[in-house]
């Protein structure tokens, strides 16, 4: 069994609204370790008056750790 880390962190991924923006935190070793520190982002997010949209735990390489409208609606 290849047990290789794989070649991506784990990333908290929170789309929020007013304002807009895709926000990025990690890298975390393992889902788990992403998954209990969510809860901290969001509340630091809501705390500056955001409005949260989603929450999503991924294994990805962001170019970007956050990201305005402008950027993923294509506009």
């Amino acid at each position: 069994m290849n047990r290789e880390k794989p070649e991506f962190g784990w990333w908290i991924t929170i789309l929020a609204d007013q304002p807009m923006y895709i926000y990025y935190f990690g890298a975390f070793d393992s889902y788990w370790e992403a998954e209990s520190l969510k809860k901290e982002y969001v509340e630091d997010l809501k705390e500056e008056g955001a409005e949260i949209v989603g929450i999503q735990i991924k294994q990805c390489q962001p170019q970007e750790l956050t990201i305005p409208p402008t950027l993923y609606l294509g506009t």
